[in-house]
């Protein structure tokens, strides 16, 4: 790929998960520190494990590095600004705030695990890190990398469709090792051959297989509590959170709608409020659905 150190440019690193993506990155900084050029890498907050920071430690060693994250004390992070400030640190890796690094040199942005939602800050004032990079960068005449093993669907569209961002893809995994298998299968066809479980049959089969083997399964469902939301058949009124004007969830061991936003809690409802039916029906399944049919 052509990408200068001088020039504003941007690229998406489309890898397979252990594809050696951190490799690039490290020689990308590399290559920026033999030009006399500093570097911002922006991760998830959940990366920055001391595993992720002890590879670039201990490949351009401390006193190079600025580790910016909310764990930090007010006196730490006025530590760090201030190495980066008197350009002590040539290498800023930090979560999202990490963007605005008073970096005097700046030579290149990677972020990784673009697609996380976690870039985007919630708290006042709102922001972006991905808009402010691209801001920063065009006023740096800095490249800006964009890394992942499943790109935001906007990002990888502006690479494959618009050409607006040059597409890097890395297909293979370090050393060949193979990816696992994943099968998706859809419940609708489930459904039409006359299965009404949460279970397909073949997770089934391999749950069954897997408890002769005496070995162990994981089931990952993101939805807590039994049904997710309730719904009145006749004239399709749906119980909602009186504060945040969401569906409440069933919760069945305690026998309550609970709001999973504000923790807003009422008593189940029998009859529609609206058209006083007591065609209210359960709808959707959460965690508690899925215990209880396992068990079965």
């Amino acid at each position: 790929a052509s990408l200068q150190f001088n020039e504003y440019d941007e690229f998406l690193l489309f890898g397979v998960t252990g594809s050696g993506k951190t490799e690039i990155y490290i020689r990308l900084i590399e290559e920026a520190l033999k030009l006399g050029k500093d570097s911002i890498m922006l991760v998830q907050e959940i990366s920055l494990t001391p595993q992720t920071v002890d590879r670039f430690l201990s490949r351009f060693g401390e006193e190079k590095i600025a580790v910016l994250h909310s764990k930090l004390s007010v006196g730490e992070r006025y530590d760090q600004w201030k190495k980066i400030e008197r350009g002590d640190a040539k290498i800023v890796i930090g979560a999202r705030s990490a963007i605005f690094a008073p970096v005097t040199n700046l030579g290149i942005i990677i972020i990784d695990e673009e697609h996380d939602s976690s870039y985007k800050s919630e708290a006042n004032p709102k922001y972006d890190a991905k808009q402010v990079a691209k801001y920063i960068a065009k006023q740096n005449n800095c490249p800006l990398v964009f890394g992942s093993a499943t790109p935001d669907i906007n990002t990888y569209y502006k690479a494959k469709t618009l050409g607006k961002i040059e597409l890097l893809e890395l297909t293979k995994r370090a050393n060949n090792s193979s990816l696992p298998k994943v099968s998706i299968i859809d419940l609708k066809q489930e459904l039409a051959n006359g299965n009404r479980s949460m279970l397909s049959r073949e997770l089934y089969q391999e749950i069954e297989e897997n408890l002769k083997q005496k070995r162990q399964t994981i089931l990952f469902l993101n939805r807590r509590g039994y049904s997710t939301f309730i719904m009145c058949r006749d004239c399709g009124y749906t119980v909602k959170c009186k504060n945040c004007n969401i569906s409440l969830t069933y919760h069945s061991y305690e026998k309550k709608l609970k709001c999973h936003y504000c923790g807003y809690e009422q008593e189940i409802v029998k009859v529609c409020p609206e058209c006083h039916s007591e065609k209210i029906r359960y709808f959707g399944t959460g965690t508690q659905k899925l215990e209880q049919e396992i068990i079965k």
